[in-house]
Parts: C-alpha cells; structure tokens; sequence
C-alpha cells in the first residue's frame, strides 16, 4: 500500500513539473530590420538586451522567498516559481518592446519581420505624401 501511495505522488508531482516543450523564440526589430545584416543594429540590440536584463534582475530581486513544507506546499511553491517565471518574461518583453523588438516564435519570425518592413515602407511612403 505504501508503495502504490509513494507511486502515485511521483506521478502527480511529474505531472506538475514537466511542461510541454515551447518553440524557440527570438527577438524581432518593429521596423522589419536585421541585425545579422546591419552591425550598428546588432551592437543596439545587444544594449538595449543588456538594459532590459537588468530591469528584469531588479525586479526579480524585490521578489519574496517562497517557503514550503511538504508535498502540496512543494507543488504550491512550482505553481508560484512558474508565476514569477511569467511575470520576469513580461517585463522583459515590455521593456524590449519599448526599445522596438517584439518576441515571437522562430518559425514566424521572418514573416513577422517581412510585415513589419512592409508597414515600415508604407509609413514612409505616406509620410513622403504629405511632405509633398
């Protein structure tokens, strides 16, 4: 009886910790523009990565300890980590996209980015308009 018991908490608490895979992400300039072909945009995707970063650090360092006793207050404390977890990426996603980057999964990135110049060229366009 001990042995189905001790059984069934690993299977609930596998189910509780394991997660299904998520598709890579990667950062995507609002203006449709590449890094990997301009340099000086690299090297400000990388500053304002490092800036973001630490916006995120410092929120994550006013985050209380989380303290459990037992089975249901460690799978109570995951559920809690994994709350964090979302919220640091929110922070981080809003920051960057204050900088002009949004974050998408990778297989869509180059239609994300195809749109974004296409937006980009019809700004530009009416603005030309105008200035007319």
């Amino acid at each position: 009886m001990k042995i189905c018991a001790a059984c069934f908490v690993g299977i609930v608490l596998a189910g509780c910790v394991s997660t299904p895979p998520r598709e890579e992400r990667v950062w995507v300039r609002t203006d449709g523009q590449k890094g990997s072909e301009v340099p000086a945009l690299a090297q400000q995707f990388e500053i304002d990565k490092t800036v973001c970063l630490g916006e995120t650090q410092k929120t994550a360092v006013g985050m209380a300890p989380i303290y459990y006793q037992g089975v249901a207050g460690a799978i109570e404390a995951n559920r809690i980590e994994a709350q964090r977890g979302e919220a640091l990426e929110q922070v981080i996603q809003g920051c960057m996209a204050q900088k002009g980057y949004v974050y998408v999964p990778k297989s869509q990135a180059e239609e994300t980015a195809k749109r974004f110049r296409a937006s980009a060229g019809a700004r530009a366009n009416a603005e030309a308009k105008r200035i007319r």
